[in-house]
């Protein structure tokens, strides 16, 4: 009896228990568990808020007129998504209370196609702001973050990387307005695509059709900001000059050569070739050549078995550690964990 009360004590003592009865809390005043989370609304609501999820049609050709129109739902786990574009978040932790989350890979491509309002891609050392009738591309891989704000009004399109096996996809990140010939054809095949997805995960005979459409009008991106009138004549040569920066920049990135000796050789000064890429491209040459080097080595670490060091040294990186830095701070991963997530990146492709 005595041992019955002394434990009593023991328990009445303890200070959480104070603490309960201070508030009132007892056995009769806890509640069971529930069954469903009480904070998240019934399930059957979020299924046909679902269900009427819509976005306005995308941008036709001037003169034609189209109503909206729901997109297509898919069935759960589905490879290829269409979903509008206000609900498109991607990215990691919140760095600041107002700044962007940070970049992060994902394994699957993604092509935005905002309709109206205006939407800002980040990427580890840059932004891009994307406007309404513009298209971007960001291939699987890359590290990047999105928060459209609640009014803009579009479609993100996610495609899996073995649907495009055999379609020439750009290899890095894509941004312009459609060509002329594409304008009418791009928005139908991305509609028509997710409908093919929606009756069978797996994409349907004209799913390789539609892509290859998709791809061509890719190619074809006319990535100059709209210039005015006095502009015309200095971007006509900017944007040669600045093509040509790049494709001697792809072969001879090994050589760690600096950006005046490549200046030189292209007939101009380090000024003159910076200006060129920051009134064609929007950023400097400096920034263009690390652009490239970082697409050139996720290129080869996605697509060869390469020894890393051997890759590091080939791109004119200052040594294994440099690459290894250099990498994770662009892509959140080093180079060995990003080679092993694209390997783990094997969709069915349509058809197979």
């Amino acid at each position: 009896m005595n041992e019955a009360i002394r434990a009593f004590h023991r328990i009445d003592s303890d200070p959480s228990t104070q603490r309960l009865r201070v508030a009132g809390v007892n056995a009769p005043g806890i509640m069971e568990p529930a069954g469903a989370d009480p904070r998240l609304p019934p399930e059957p609501a979020m299924e046909a808020a679902e269900a009427s999820t819509s976005v306005p049609s995308p941008a036709l050709p001037q003169g034609s007129v189209s109503p909206p129109c729901a997109l297509p739902r898919g069935r759960p786990g589905d490879g290829l998504r269409l979903i509008p574009l206000a609900g498109f978040h991607w990215g990691g932790p919140v760095r600041g209370r107002m700044a962007p989350p940070s970049p992060r890979v994902r394994g699957d491509h993604v092509l935005i196609r905002p309709v109206a309002g205006a939407i800002s891609i980040e990427f580890p050392r840059f932004s891009h702001a994307l406007t309404a009738g513009r298209v971007a591309f960001i291939p699987a891989g890359t590290a990047f973050s999105l928060k459209p704000p609640p009014e803009a009004e579009g479609q993100a399109l996610l495609i899996p990387p073995g649907w495009v096996r055999g379609q020439p996809m750009p290899s890095g990140f894509r941004s312009g307005l459609p060509a002329a010939e594409d304008a009418g054809l791009l928005d139908p095949a991305i509609l028509a695509l997710a409908e093919g997805a929606a009756r069978d995960p797996g994409g349907d005979g004209a799913t390789p059709h539609q892509l290859g459409l998709i791809a061509v009008a890719l190619s074809r991106l006319d990535d100059r900001p709209q210039p005015t009138e006095m502009q015309r004549g200095t971007l006509a040569e900017a944007r040669p000059l600045t093509q040509r920066f790049l494709e001697l920049a792809r072969h001879e990135m090994g050589a760690s050569r600096t950006i005046a000796e490549m200046a030189r050789d292209l007939g101009c000064s380090q000024a003159q070739l910076d200006r060129a890429c920051r009134q064609s491209r929007g950023r400097s040459a400096l920034d263009l050549l690390y652009d490239l080097r970082l697409e050139l080595a996720t290129e080869a670490l996605r697509e060869t078995a390469r020894p890393i060091p051997e890759i590091a040294e080939e791109l004119g990186y200052a040594g294994l550690g440099h690459f290894m830095r250099a990498f994770l701070a662009a892509t959140g991963r080093t180079p060995e964990t990003y080679r092993d997530f694209m390997k783990n990146q094997h969709p069915a492709a349509p058809g197979d």
